[in-house]
C-alpha cells in the first residue's frame, strides 16, 4: 500500500529538517553563549541533535515505503557506509555515589577497522556531542568532543578494539584541546568513552560514556538496503 502524497511531502520535510541538523553536527559548527566564550550547540539545534536518529528512523519506516527515487538528500558518508554512529548515555556521580549529572547525545564516528589509523587517515574520526542534565532538570548544557587523534590502537581481546589519542572538548571557558582520550569498541556494537577527569576538572565524572551503533541500512531508501547476507537489495 503506498501512502497519499500529503503524507510523502510530510516525509520529506521531517527527514530535510533532520539531515539539516545532522549536517550541523556533522560539520561541526558551533556557537557561542553571550560572553563569547563557550563553543555551544543552541538548545534548539541539540535538542534536535538529541532526537535525530530516533526521528530519522521512525520517518523512515513509516514512509519509504512511499518514495520510489532515491533519497539524495542522506549524506553519501552514511550511504557508503564510511561512518557509524549512535546514541549515547552515562551518568556523573559524587564522591558518595549521589548522580549529579546525566549525559545523553550522539556520536560519529569512522572507526571501522584499523586501516584507516595505518593510512593516517585518524582525523576527525570521531565527534560526539553531550548534554548534561541535572537530575532534577536543571542546568541543561551540551559538551561537544571533536578531532579526537589516535596515538596507539590495542586489542584487549578478540572483540574489542581500544584507541588511545587526545581530542578537543567544548567547556565553560571554551575548546580545550589535547585531551586525554580513549574510545573502546566492543563487537561491532557497543562504544565505551573515557575523557581524562583531571583534564576537564573532573567534569563528566570517573565513570565512562557509552554508546551503541545504530545499523546504516536502517536509514536508506529500500533500493539500498541490504538482505541478511549483505547483499544490496533491487527491489
Amino acid at each position: 500500500m503506498y501512502i497519499v502524497q500529503t503524507n510523502q511531502s510530510k516525509w520529506w520535510k521531517s527527514l530535510l529538517t533532520n539531515i539539516k541538523f545532522y549536517r550541523l553536527f556533522y560539520n561541526k559548527e558551533f556557537i557561542k553563549d553571550n560572553n563569547g566564550k563557550c563553543a555551544y550547540y543552541s538548545m534548539q539545534n541539540l535538542k534536535t541533535l538529541t532526537l535525530l536518529f530516533a526521528a530519522i528512523l521512525v520517518s523512515s519506516f513509516i514512509y519509504l515505503g512511499s518514495i520510489s527515487n532515491p533519497v539524495n538528500a542522506i549524506p553519501p558518508q552514511l550511504i557508503n557506509d564510511q561512518f557509524i554512529f549512535g546514541p549515547i548515555a552515562g551518568l556523573s556521580e559524587n564522591e558518595s555515589g549521589t548522580v549529579e549529572w546525566v549525559m545523553v547525545g550522539n556520536w560519529r564516528s569512522n572507526i571501522v577497522n584499523d586501516t584507516n589509523v595505518q593510512n593516517n587517515q585518524s582525523s576527525d574520526v570521531f565527534n560526539a556531542a553531550i548534554e548534561m542534565i541535572r537530575p532534577d532538570g536543571t542546568a541543561r548544557h551540551t559538551h561537544t568532543l571533536t578531532d579526537f587523534v589516535i596515538s596507539s590502537v590495542s586489542h584487549p581481546d578478540n572483540e574489542s578494539t581500544h584507541y588511545n589519542g587526545t581530542s578537543t572538548v567544548s567547556l565553560q571557558d571554551g575548546p580545550a584541546t589535547d585531551i586525554p582520550t580513549s574510545i573502546q569498541t566492543s563487537n561491532d556494537s557497543v562504544i565505551t568513552i573515557n575523557i581524562d577527569p583531571e583534564s576537564v576538572d573532573n567534569h563528566f565524572g570517573d565513570l565512562p560514556i557509552y554508546g551503541v551503533t545504530i545499523n546504516p541500512d536502517l536509514i536508506k531508501p529500500p533500493h539500498l538496503m541490504k538482505d541478511a547476507n549483505k547483499n544490496v537489495s533491487n527491489h
